[in-house]
């Protein structure tokens, strides 16, 4: 058996190790609305108040979907299972953060547009949404 399915076999049977990544705390805008509404809005979009949908995490997931279990038994190789799990949230942290520095589709409304003094639809001068992102190791 390798070493990695011993790593593995060992988890498999333990009550449960797992990881979470997204906007996590309880930051929140002047306004008091949390980052983390202001992620689920601007992924999901709220037609009402005409925000469309910008699935950046969804796609940031899906983009790594193909690249994230060949990092985990890169990884589970060289490191015990903690240290995979914190080197893989550090690096969905950054996609994520990447994701919404990158972000062009659909564009700002030409009034979003003049009020912000340029066109990036998730990014706004405070930061606070893109540098929100972090993750969480559960045992």
């Amino acid at each position: 058996m390798s070493k990695v399915n011993a790593m593995l076999d060992k988890y498999r049977n333990a009550s449960s190790v797992a990881m979470r990544v997204g906007i996590m705390g309880g930051k929140t805008y002047p306004d008091g609305k949390t980052v983390a509404q202001v992620g689920f809005d601007n992924e999901y979009g709220v037609p009402h108040r005409r925000v469309p949908a910008r699935p950046f995490f969804r796609t940031t997931i899906e983009n790594n979907r193909g690249v994230l279990p060949g990092m985990a038994a890169s990884l589970l190789k060289k490191h015990d299972v903690e240290t995979a799990l914190r080197l893989m949230g550090e690096h969905m942290s950054d996609e994520l953060q990447e994701s919404v520095m990158t972000w062009q589709e659909p564009p700002n409304r030409p009034s979003t547009i003049a009020a912000k003094g340029y066109n990036a639809p998730l990014r706004a001068n405070d930061r606070l949404l893109r540098n929100s992102f972090s993750y969480e190791i559960e045992e």
